[in-house]
């Protein structure tokens, strides 16, 4: 018999992923018109997660529309100006979705123009140089 090291968890280490459902919701807590997030405290708490997973974890976004991810690039992108702990820097997960949307030709201008002027996050929207 062997005895294994046990390593805790990182921030963000899940491995059933983002479930669309979930990304569903959060763009359902974005109030466009305003520039906010909805979320309340104890929801922002259990979702921060979500701000340190890898791209791997939002695999299923590939599979929503052109409009929703734009609408998911907003809420990560304010979420992480509003809401306490979700500081991403290059982990962000508008910068995964900003290259779905740049892979399907759908990556819009005026996005680009409209994230810099919503963030001090200097890695959105196209994450690290490295």
């Amino acid at each position: 018999m062997s005895i294994g090291i046990w390593e805790p968890p990182k921030p963000g280490d899940r491995k059933d992923g983002v479930s669309k459902q979930l990304l569903l919701e959060l763009v359902q807590s974005l109030d466009a018109q305003e520039g906010k997030v909805t979320l309340d405290d104890s929801q922002a708490e259990a979702h921060r997660w979500l701000m340190k997973s890898e791209a791997p974890a939002f695999v299923v976004a590939q599979s929503l529309d052109d409009t929703t991810l734009v609408d998911l690039v907003h809420f990560f992108t304010l979420a992480e100006m509003q809401l306490s702990g979700w500081d991403a820097g290059p982990q962000n997960p508008a910068i995964y979705l900003a290259r779905i949307l740049r892979g399907r030709g759908a990556f819009p201008p005026e996005l680009r123009k409209w994230i810099k002027a919503h963030t001090d996050n200097r890695y959105l929207p196209y994450g690290s140089a490295l």
